[in-house]
């Protein structure tokens, strides 16, 4: 046998397989810069999540100012009077006026505002039922309010729709005034002698032969009232 081939036998590498063996070692070499290569990329893509995190969150999910609810139309300083309701239609009983009336006299007396209050409430919800008639419901709203007339007023009441009958007896031409109140003003108000005199501020619509485009006018009703037995009372009801 050849020496050179015997030096290759004994030494356990053949002479073939020399350039895998390097090839080998080279690849094995190689695996631990991949994997600080994967390793740099991972911490990159972990880098990157985080700042989007941080972006979206930042305008995105950042919660606003709180602010504190504030009434702008509050005003502490303003007094409120009671408000007369407003009539229905004058073809028709208006119960709840008179309720509101009935409600408001009687009873224990009360301070001097309060006095006051119940005399305007009083004489603008006896203006505008005192203003709205019609030929139709045969003038029913003048005997509603005969409770909160005097005697005098009474009488003169009576004689006041038996004219309006007369110039409207015919009931098939349509005949109606609407009164509707738009201030109050107190000219005088005495609760020991129990006297006040309120002028009342209205809108008048008149209805002649027609329910629709009626004709309206502005017109003042000056009340004098008188209370007896805790209850305010018309003494006079003047048209200016």
């Amino acid at each position: 046998m050849p020496r050179g081939l015997a030096v290759a036998k004994t030494s356990g590498i053949p002479l073939c397989g020399t350039n895998f063996y390097y090839m080998a070692l080279e690849q094995n070499q190689g695996t631990p810069r991949k994997k600080r290569s994967l390793l740099w990329i991972l911490l990159i893509l972990l880098l990157l999540i985080a700042a989007i995190l941080i972006y979206l969150y930042l305008f995105y999910f950042k919660p606003g100012p709180v602010t504190e609810n504030v009434n702008i139309n509050q005003n502490t300083n303003q007094a409120v009077l009671p408000i007369a309701p407003a009539t229905t239609s004058f073809n028709n009983t208006n119960a709840s006026v008179l309720m509101d009336i009935e409600a408001t006299t009687g009873g224990n007396q009360a301070n001097n505002q309060n006095e006051q209050n119940n005399a305007i409430l009083i004489a603008t919800s006896f203006t505008e039922r005192f203003g709205s008639y019609s030929n139709q419901s045969d003038y029913r709203n003048f005997q509603e309010l005969d409770q909160f007339m005097t005697t005098t007023v009474k009488e003169w009441v009576s004689q006041y729709v038996a004219g309006l009958k007369k110039d409207h007896a015919d009931t098939n031409v349509y005949y109606a005034i609407e009164t509707k109140a738009i201030s109050t003003q107190v000219n005088s108000f005495d609760d020991v002698a129990g006297f006040a005199q309120i002028l009342i501020k209205t809108q008048r619509q008149e209805f002649n032969n027609t329910i629709t485009n009626p004709s309206i006018s502005y017109q003042d009703m000056l009340l004098e009232l008188v209370r007896e037995n805790n209850q305010w009372k018309v003494r006079g009801a003047y048209w200016q």
